[in-house]
C-alpha cells in the first residue's frame, strides 16, 4: 500500500470488529474533521458500524480549514461555463481523487478484514457527485451510496452491472439555493434510464443542508442494506 495516496481522516470509531464502515465525503470547501460530526447524529447503537470521513485532497486558498475533490474554476472560469479543455482539468481531478479515494477505502477495509461490499459511501454536495463517481469507477460493489443535496455528473451510460446492483439513496431539499432541485430531477432521470437500483426523497422546506427529515430517511436506508 502507497502511504502517500492515502488522504487525511477523521474517526467516529465506536466498534472494535465493526461489521461495516461508512465513508463520508464531505461537500466543497468543508473538511474531515467537520463533516465527521453527522456520524454522531446517524448512528444507531445495534449496527456494529465505524465511521470514516475523508478529506478531500486539494485545500482552498478562500477557504483556511476548506478542502475540494474537484476544481470548480478550473483556468478562473466557473465549471458552468467552462471550456471542453477547461472540463479537461476536473476530469483529470476526479480520477486523481478517485484513486485516493480507492487506496484510502481499502486501506481501512485490510485493517479491519472487510470487503467493499462491507462499505458505504455517503457523500454530501461535491461530495456527493464523487460517491457516486466511485461507485462507477471501483471494479467491485459497494454496499450502498448516498448522495445528498448533489448531482450526478456522469452523462455516459453506464456500462458497470456492479454499479447498477448497488443500493443508491438520493435526496435534495427543494428550496437548495446551491444545487437546484432541477439537479435533482436530471439525476433521477439518468438514474433511470440507466436502470439503477436506487430510492429517492425530495425533502420539503429544505435547502443545502443534512436535516433532521434527511437523517432520518438515511437511518431507514442503512437498516435495510445492513
Amino acid at each position: 500500500m502507497n502511504a502517500d495516496k492515502l488522504l487525511n481522516t477523521e474517526q467516529f470509531l465506536i466498534h472494535k470488529n465493526p461489521k461495516k464502515i461508512i465513508f463520508m465525503l464531505h461537500g466543497y470547501g468543508d473538511n474531515a474533521k467537520n463533516f465527521v460530526q453527522i456520524a454522531k447524529l446517524l448512528n444507531q447503537k445495534n449496527w456494529l458500524i465505524n465511521y470514516i470521513s475523508i478529506n478531500a485532497p486539494v485545500s482552498l486558498k478562500e477557504y483556511p480549514s476548506g478542502y475540494q475533490w474537484f476544481d470548480i474554476y478550473p483556468n478562473g472560469k466557473y465549471i458552468q461555463d467552462a471550456t471542453y479543455q477547461d472540463l479537461k482539468i476536473v476530469e483529470s481531478d476526479i480520477k486523481s481523487s478517485l484513486l485516493s479515494l480507492k487506496y484510502t477505502i481499502y486501506y481501512y477495509l485490510n485493517n479491519y478484514k472487510l470487503q467493499l461490499i462491507d462499505s458505504f459511501v455517503i457523500g454530501f454536495s461535491q461530495g456527493g457527485m464523487i460517491a457516486f463517481e466511485l461507485g462507477n469507477y471501483l471494479k467491485n460493489r459497494l454496499g450502498a451510496i448516498g448522495i445528498i443535496s448533489s448531482k450526478i455528473i456522469s452523462k455516459n451510460k453506464i456500462i458497470n452491472n456492479n454499479l447498477k446492483n448497488t443500493p443508491i439513496f438520493i435526496s435534495h431539499g427543494d428550496k437548495d439555493n446551491v444545487l437546484s432541485i432541477n439537479d435533482f430531477y436530471k439525476s433521477l432521470d439518468f438514474l433511470k434510464n440507466n436502470n439503477c437500483f436506487f430510492e429517492s426523497y425530495k425533502i420539503l422546506n429544505d435547502d443545502h443542508t443534512i436535516s433532521e427529515n434527511t437523517i432520518k430517511l438515511l437511518q431507514k436506508f442503512i437498516k435495510k442494506n445492513l
